[in-house]
């Protein structure tokens, strides 16, 4: 079956229940991406059901061919708000989810597009969030994609909210990405989160899931965002 992924005609084998998962993404649209049923492996990790391993490992073979289209994986929680798209990222633990279902009870208009995977894609040279299958063990996502207003990183602490330079960017988001298994993608990859850092803004915020976090952040990066928008 193909399916619009990212704005990419993505052909993924009937494998597992990945028909089930795709199915809100079906389209009738020249091919970009194949993912090959051969190059799947249903024992890729030990312990999960031959579906989950063949979800997985799919999902691992479109983010790294996605590099290919200007695009890349950052393993975060996006919401999308008034046509822009935030995103949190961080390691397990960190309130990713949490942070966002926020967004979800004080905007009325919020969605959120992936809980886990988001695809990132530079075009015309303006950034975009997409919603993708791959979204983590609780399967939110929506097929919807957004401008990226910014991206935060989140801790554990006193609430306090600090712009990144670009420099510390790089490092949280190759502690966030897919796995490079050539030195040519990871020549791509470096390419693209050079790109990012400098035309996204990019924050770091401590938090414990305070009453009205979501203003704090969605105000930083929204302001941000529109600053680099004059």
């Amino acid at each position: 079956m193909i399916y619009k992924i990212a704005d990419l005609g993505v052909e993924v084998p009937p494998v597992g229940n990945m028909p089930e998962r795709c199915r809100p993404y079906e389209a009738d649209i020249p091919v970009d991406i194949v993912l090959k049923q051969e190059d799947l492996r249903p024992d890729y990790l030990e312990g999960l059901s031959v579906e989950d391993n063949y979800y997985l490992d799919s999902g691992f073979q479109f983010y790294r061919k996605l590099l290919d289209y200007d695009g890349l994986m950052l393993h975060s929680s996006c919401v999308v708000v008034d046509g822009y798209a935030y995103l949190f990222s961080g390691p397990s633990g960190m309130g990713k989810s949490t942070h966002t279902e926020k967004y979800l009870k004080t905007f009325p208009d919020a969605v959120i597009i992936n809980d886990d995977k988001p695809a990132l894609r530079r075009i015309d040279r303006k950034w975009y969030a997409y919603g993708t299958p791959w979204c983590g063990k609780d399967d939110v996502n929506n097929n919807g994609s957004a401008l990226i207003a910014g991206v935060c990183f989140l801790h554990r602490g006193d609430i306090q909210l600090n712009r990144l330079e670009p420099i510390r960017a790089v490092g949280y988001i190759l502690q966030q990405t897919s796995k490079r298994k050539t030195p040519e993608q990871a020549r791509k990859l470096m390419r693209l989160v050079n790109l990012l850092v400098t035309e996204i803004p990019f924050f770091e915020f401590y938090n414990h899931a305070d009453e009205g976090a979501e203003l704090l952040t969605y105000t930083a990066m929204r302001n941000a965002i529109k600053e680099t928008e004059k």
